[in-house]
């Protein structure tokens, strides 16, 4: 397939008249982005199927089409510049200087169209360090050392990172790079009114006393190779059979000729899409540069993953967003209010000057609020989401049921199709539950049947078929992560594991009123939150999405959990009575342990453990913490 794009353009003040010649554009238009990714910048299909969408769109909806090419972005920006006056004086970083700001360092390259009447063009200085620039500025000297080298039509021009450059008036050239954000300005000839400079980031990255030349001959078939892009310039002067290689992109010098029947001219731009097949253009003199992206890599493209986190003052949420920034990550959570800040699960980062607000940033928001979402998704452009916010409470969910399903499935919804209607690549993982199973059936595996017991197993069963329905439909990399229960001691009070923890480290204070509990028979899985947190971080790391049981496979009933639980603080229980008359009698002779018929669930589910052997085996998780390992951590003071 081939798609032919319709420019984006960009007025400037100091434009030159070429783009006029050629489109129909507005009047003082200095760049056309013929091949454009960006957002609200984006290049548009006139052709076929996709007529009318843009370029942007077709990349993040449609990856299939460039080989399921693995960059969050398109990778590249071609432009074409005509200048009336000089350009600013620009040098762009390297990766490892970009990594600070969650960008990627920029290449680009120059080729010098016929129309250009500039005799040079600026690319290095003659400098041997930052402190003679910072003199040379301070001096208003800096131009007497920029390096002007001669040009001519059909130069390709060669500008790494750390280069100095600029464009000269009366300048007409094809530029292609890399489709970063970040340039850094050093000087702009004191001109009024004045631009933002950058000059304390440009001293820091530029390549001192880098004199080689990169200006290449193009005026025939040549090749330039690098690590970013494959560019070439191709002649047609006869019919001639094209063998595709796959997601190219073109760029039409000069002449007419015929490709795909379609017409095509000067100025003309389209792109090879994956499938690869013979293609028949004919030409005579058709002149046309052609590039080959080429893929980051896994190492440089983890220089820029971003994640969002919904619930992240929860425990799962405080363990991945520690297992996140030890990676690398920037990382952004959702939190309902500013008191939150201050949670003991999220606090040692936000106290920490080196990590908040420069790689973890907090944003207020909530699941039931659909523009809010979808605001936080434009603001942040997440790679990864990770969806562990909702009314986790089965007992609440029987008082709130309404509430329940506001959060947890339609909350779900609401973030999918903010997903959905965004211009983005972003994975997402869904924080199921093992309380989708009832328990008559154990252990439960990825074919078990769904039989939820409770208002908060029904919603969770809504969000869960409503993630697998949007990656079916939408190719939205959704994973559900049927998690079992798991704890640490970031755990909320109200739950069982907390709950019993915190009154046995109490006892340290003198014996206190029997704990409270409800069915002691329930068997259930005790992992823990850091292990379930790099599980959660490992399945969006997959090459494909699908539905994952998470669990630990060991299970013990309530009792069992309470029996160890006290043990390890050297009281051994006794249990007698049945019903809601048991009770347990520690070796010390004191009353420990009541059933209090407010903590009866209706229908409990009996026995929930996971057999994880599809997730272990795609991804070799294994956990790290016992039972025994986990009360030891719960119990600490």
């Amino acid at each position: 397939m081939i798609l032919f794009l319709k420019p984006y353009f960009e007025v400037k003040p100091w434009a030159g008249k070429e783009l006029e010649k050629i489109y129909d554009c507005p009047k003082n238009t200095g760049e056309a982005w013929i091949v454009s990714g960006y957002l609200n910048k984006s290049s548009i299909i006139t052709n076929g199927r996709f007529k009318g969408q843009t370029l942007r769109h077709l990349w993040q909806k449609h990856p299939e089409l460039f080989g399921n090419f693995p960059d969050k972005e398109f990778p590249l920006l071609l432009k074409l510049i005509s200048s009336s006056a000089n350009l600013s004086v620009q040098v762009h970083p390297n990766d490892d200087y970009a990594k600070k700001y969650n960008q990627y360092g920029k290449f680009e390259c120059w080729y010098i169209l016929p129309e250009t009447k500039a005799k040079n063009i600026i690319l290095g200085i003659n400098a041997k360090n930052a402190l003679e620039v910072e003199n040379m500025l301070a001096n208003n000297t800096i131009e007497n050392y920029l390096i002007n080298e001669p040009i001519k039509e059909n130069d390709l021009i060669v500008v790494e990172p750390g280069t100095i450059h600029a464009i000269k008036a009366d300048t007409f050239l094809l530029e292609v790079q890399e489709a970063s954000d970040i340039t850094y300005r050093l000087y702009d000839y004191n001109r009024f009114p004045k631009r933002e400079l950058h000059i304390r980031d440009s001293l820091n990255v530029i390549n001192y006393n880098n004199l080689r030349n990169n200006i290449y001959d193009f005026s025939k078939e040549d090749t330039l190779k690098n690590s970013h892009f494959n560019l070439y310039k191709l002649v047609i002067n006869e019919k001639s059979i094209y063998e595709n290689k796959g997601f190219e992109i073109f760029y039409v010098l000069n002449g007419e000729g015929i490709i795909d029947n379609k017409k095509i001219k000067k100025g003309d731009a389209f792109i090879f899409t994956n499938n690869k097949e013979k293609i028949i253009i004919e030409g005579s003199n058709l002149e046309m540069i052609a590039v080959i992206p080429k893929e980051k890599g896994k190492e440089r493209l983890n220089l820029r993953k971003v994640a969002l986190i919904t619930g992240i003052v929860g425990q799962d949420g405080s363990y991945l967003a520690d297992l996140l920034l030890e990676k690398g990550y920037e990382v952004h959570g959702i939190i309902q209010s500013k008191t939150q800040i201050y949670n003991d699960t999220i606090k040692h980062l936000t106290a920490n000057d080196e990590i908040y607000n420069k790689t973890l940033f907090l944003h207020i928001g909530d699941m039931t609020d659909t523009s809010n979402l979808s605001q936080l998704l434009e603001s942040i452009k997440p790679d990864e989401i990770y969806h562990l916010a909702g009314q986790n409470h089965v007992d609440l969910s029987f008082d709130m049921p309404e509430y329940t399903a506001d959060v947890n499935a339609l909350g779900t919804l609401r973030l999918l199709d903010a997903i959905k209607r965004s211009e983005y690549r972003t994975k997402l993982f869904n924080l199921s539950t093992c309380q989708l199973f009832d328990g008559e059936v154990y252990p439960q595996n990825e074919e078990t049947k769904f039989n939820p017991t409770s208002p908060y197993a029904v919603s969770k069963l809504y969000a869960h078929y409503i993630v697998k329905t949007y990656r079916e439909n939408y190719k939205i990399f959704a994973v559900n992560g049927i998690c079992y229960n798991h704890e640490s001691p970031y755990r909320d009070f109200s739950f069982l594991s907390k709950k019993v923890c915190e009154y046995i480290k109490s006892l340290k204070k003198g014996y206190i009123k029997p704990l409270k509990l409800g069915n002691l028979y329930a068997k259930r899985e005790w992992g823990h939150a850091k292990d379930y947190a790099y599980a959660m971080w490992q399945s969006l790391q997959l090459d494909e999405a699908n539905d994952y049981i998470i669990s630990t496979g060991e299970v013990y009933s309530v009792k069992d959990f309470v029996n160890l639980a006290f043990a390890k603080v050297g009281i051994k229980l006794n249990w007698f009575g049945e019903g809601i008359s048991e009770k347990a009698i520690g070796n010390d002779n004191k009353l420990y342990v009541v059933i209090d018929q407010e903590f009866l669930r209706p229908n409990d589910a009996k026995v929930l453990v996971g057999d994880s052997t599809m997730f272990k085996n795609k991804t070799s998780w294994t956990p790290k913490y016992n039972l025994d390992k986990l009360l030891d951590e719960m119990l600490e003071d």
